[in-house]
């Protein structure tokens, strides 16, 4: 059995297939459903969709579009439109946002994007370019979120932007884990020391300086957080939520199965994939940020989000929490 903190492809709620994975994050099926109820609360009659290929993109915008046909309440509106484009291998990103404003037949519409972490980029960076600035309301899935890099020096093509991301919150007792964290103290981890290097910009090796490079040695007295900035990733909570759900259910199993034992008893030495599935999928616990973790028959966890609008202020840009989804919307229009 495999338990995952990252992994929303909608594929992997197949049982016929991965039958042994389970999640802590929510099914982009979910997320797609969200976006839908967005959609309709926020009234709009036209909609064109961008995604990059592969499962995610891809798998993504189809459960958008499947999820917008089957939903009641007379959704498409008459007139809506939901046009769909994915970058193929002969048109790049470049490309894409030029063909789709030609074929765009409305004076304004929307766009919801489906795009891996580099291209939301370039297709702001295209609608600047093409003066479009204004022109289009942005949906962005949870590939973009609240990520400072894809609106970066383009505050005013984004201002507005709509964005979704499963709820979570910020662990303190990792930040003061992590920021603690020295050469001598953190040896176990191999990779330390060239995330060392790179989070300060500096070498180990006197024999790595080059000869008139402006990079330095490195002291060993620099520290995460006061000589660098720092600022916790954001699937910090779910890796904690994957590891104590694998922790829950082979204590379960265990005390089933090995009752009063200290170590494994024979009926887990060793122990069975498919009987450790059962315990795994029947796990019901206070994760990390005080919300239930659970799995459905699918082992997908439930779908959580909190709905941002990137908005600017007083020339202050910032992603700003306008509701939540949690199997109903809740938008503070």
């Amino acid at each position: 059995p495999q338990i995952s903190y990252a992994s929303t492809a909608p594929d992997l709620s197949d049982n016929t297939r991965y039958d042994f994975f389970s999640r802590v994050v929510p099914s982009d099926t979910f997320q797609a459903q969200a976006m839908v109820d967005i959609v309709k609360a926020l009234k709009w009659n036209y909609v064109s969709t961008l995604a990059s290929e592969g499962s995610y993109g891809e798998s993504g915008v189809e459960a958008f579009i499947q999820k917008s046909r089957e939903d009641g309440e007379g959704f498409p509106p008459p007139g809506m439109g939901v046009w769909s484009r994915r970058r193929g291998n002969g048109l790049g990103w470049r490309d894409v946002p030029a063909l789709s404003l030609a074929l765009c037949p409305c004076p304004q519409s929307w766009w919801v994007s489906h795009p891996l972490a580099s291209p939301h980029r370039r297709v702001l960076e295209a609608a600047k370019r093409a003066n479009q600035t204004g022109h289009f309301i942005w949906m962005g899935s949870d590939s973009w979120g609240s990520k400072i890099s894809p609106v970066l020096h383009l505050e005013e093509v984004a201002e507005g932007s709509v964005t979704i991301l499963p709820k979570r919150v910020s662990v303190r007792g990792f930040d003061r884990y992590f920021s603690s964290r020295t050469l001598d103290n953190n040896r176990r981890n191999i990779w330390f020391a060239e995330f060392w290097e790179d989070n300060f910009h500096c070498k180990l090796s006197r024999h790595a300086l080059k000869k008139g490079s402006s990079i330095k040695k490195c002291t060993n007295r620099e520290r995460i957080g006061q000589d660098s900035s720092y600022e916790q990733e954001g699937k910090v909570q779910f890796v904690i939520d994957a590891v104590y759900a694998m922790g829950h259910a082979l204590h379960n199993m265990h005390k089933a199965l090995c009752p009063g034992k200290v170590g494994l008893c024979s009926r887990m030495d060793p122990v069975d994939g498919v009987e450790l599935l059962k315990y795994i999928r029947s796990v019901n616990f206070s994760g990390i940020a005080g919300t239930p973790v659970t799995f459905n028959e699918n082992g997908d966890a439930p779908g959580r989000y909190d709905i941002y609008q990137y908005q600017i202020r007083n020339s202050t840009p910032e992603y700003k929490v306008i509701g939540q989804w949690a199997d109903h919307l809740h938008l503070q229009v």
